[in-house]
């Protein structure tokens, strides 16, 4: 048994496994404690049920549903990771009303918020997973990374530097007719990552079906879907990506594909080195120069040139 098997899942995580087959009311609870896990930790089942306009009845029921064995088991297993559920969302929620409206304050909290989503990751993501990962990529014939909603560019940046240490990889990032294109010839040789915040959206739905039809191993960022999913991917690296009820956050699908990608050059150092020179030399001619003499040629100019003295008639 993996650490990923026997680690159980989140709160979260049973959340979004189970949202479907909530009632409406269960769902309206099951939301609540979702966004609010230091209140669930420690409120009554009265408290719970006035916080969410429904009854105490309601939240039992809610808490049996997600899988646990009462509210009493709901709120041990939050009060075991209470420190990890206080941290990145609900801090940062608590605080933004005493941020103040400086440039300057929105900066600190923003830096401290993600070093905090850096050290959860830590903590959740399980190794064996990662390691899974790799080995997955590292034998690939070809790596596909999808990304939609604002996760082109990610995928796109991770692609291109995996082809630079020397692995096939592109990225099926279209919407529409497109994505067919660019998904029908995968095979069993090939590895797709798909990365999912909250919720799949069609295009993700679409992929993850077609992989299952063709065999394809599919590695899976997300924040929630981890439980939902573990039945449908390879690999599951689960950590908390975005904070509810603010921007969404790209910074930990990139360092999570950046660590894959090193890890990945790090199973073949040579091979990657050597594409990595080889990738320098195509610059080179494509420059028409040595790449070393890049800083030089684009310095601009710290004075002007001398111009000779005029000679009196």
């Amino acid at each position: 048994m993996t650490t990923a098997e026997a680690k159980p899942p989140t709160l979260q995580e049973r959340v979004a496994a189970r949202l479907a087959d909530l009632t409406a009311t269960e769902r309206k609870v099951a939301e609540y404690l979702s966004a609010h896990p230091q209140e669930a930790a420690f409120s009554s089942a009265e408290e719970l049920g006035r916080a969410t306009g429904t009854s105490d009845a309601s939240v039992v029921r809610t808490a049996k549903a997600l899988g646990y064995d009462g509210l009493p088991g709901l709120k041990r297993s939050l009060q075991g990771h209470l420190q990890t559920l206080l941290t990145p969302a609900s801090r940062l929620s608590a605080s933004l009303e005493s941020l103040g409206d400086g440039p300057e304050s929105v900066l600190r909290a923003t830096l401290r918020d993600h070093i905090e989503h850096l050290t959860m990751a830590e903590q959740l993501i399980d190794p064996d997973e990662f390691r899974r990962a790799v080995e997955l990529i590292d034998a690939a014939r070809e790596t596909v990374i999808c990304g939609f909603a604002g996760l082109d560019g990610v995928s796109e940046y991770i692609a291109t530097h995996l082809t630079r240490i020397g692995h096939r990889a592109r990225v099926a990032t279209d919407t529409g007719y497109r994505l067919a294109d660019r998904i029908l010839l995968l095979g069993r040789e090939d590895v797709v990552i798909v990365m999912a915040h909250n919720r799949l959206n069609r295009e993700a739905r679409i992929v993850l079906d077609h992989c299952t039809e063709a065999g394809v191993p599919v590695i899976m960022l997300t924040d929630t879907l981890g439980e939902a999913l573990r039945d449908e991917v390879a690999v599951v690296l689960s950590t908390r990506m975005s904070r509810p009820g603010t921007f969404t956050s790209q910074a930990m699908v990139l360092v999570i594909l950046e660590a894959l990608t090193i890890a990945v050059a790090a199973q073949d150092r040579e091979r990657a080195l050597s594409n990595t020179v080889r990738m320098n030399q195509l610059r080179e001619q494509l420059n028409g120069y040595p790449l070393a003499d890049e800083t030089v040629l684009g310095l601009p100019r710290t004075a002007p040139a001398r111009t000779k003295p005029r000679r009196r008639s």
